[in-house]
């Protein structure tokens, strides 16, 4: 299988997921748009695009040879690393809290994924973490988990 297919394999299971549960929300009218509208519209267009991905992937997959189990692990190794720290930022999100939780898993990703140097992973980290917090807490007054921060 090419990187094309599972991805679209990928984009297809999430558009029909998503569609699925949209369903059920209200639609509302054209003047009045409800719920609904925005995840079926996302679900519909991940379909669409994930079925293009197969599709394309399937042409140009017959003329590759199948990778060995090293070339795998070596392909998916970085996949990996998101997964399992994505993982663990749900695990402790209601724990920790948002703002270090965020901070941490960035730290993470900047580090070990994308490989940049610890001060600015760090910086990064920091920034985009305090930003987003800001943004969603205080801007947009969502309810964050707090968790061991009083903020």
């Amino acid at each position: 299988m090419t990187k094309e297919r599972g991805g679209g394999l990928i984009f297809l299971a999430a558009g029909i997921y998503g569609l699925v549960f949209s369903i059920g929300l209200p639609f509302g009218r054209w003047n009045e748009p409800g719920p609904a509208v925005f995840p079926v519209i996302l679900s519909v267009l991940l379909c669409i695009s994930g079925a293009v991905w197969v599709l394309r992937g399937k042409a140009r997959g017959a003329a590759e040879k199948p990778a060995s189990l090293n070339e795998a692990l070596r392909r998916y190794a970085t996949a990996a690393q998101i997964v399992g720290l994505t993982a663990v930022y749900i695990v402790v999100l209601e724990p920790l809290g948002y703002l270090l939780t965020s901070i941490l898993y960035l730290f993470s990703l900047f580090l070990l994924v994308c490989r940049y140097k610890v001060w600015l992973a760090a910086v990064l980290a920091l920034a985009f973490g305090a930003g987003s917090w800001f943004f969603f807490e205080k801007l947009l007054t969502t309810p964050l988990p707090k968790g061991v921060l009083p903020f």
